[in-house]
């Protein structure tokens, strides 16, 4: 099972406020969701060398 990271996690439960009314699809959302995929971005290529080191660290 592959664990969702965080900003994901937070990208889902705005869409999910939204779809609820809860709160407004407007600029400043856009803007949260936009830097919310960046960071995942970063996540995901720290995550990627993490794996790298930790298979090369097993073939040691």
């Amino acid at each position: 099972m592959q664990k969702i990271s965080l900003p994901i996690t937070l990208q889902l439960m705005l869409k999910q406020h939204v779809a609820a009314a809860d709160i407004d699809d407007d600029a400043e959302l856009n803007d949260i969701m936009s830097r919310l995929s960046d960071l995942n971005e970063k996540v995901e290529r720290v995550k990627h060398k993490a794996r790298l080191l930790k298979s090369n660290r097993g073939q040691a």
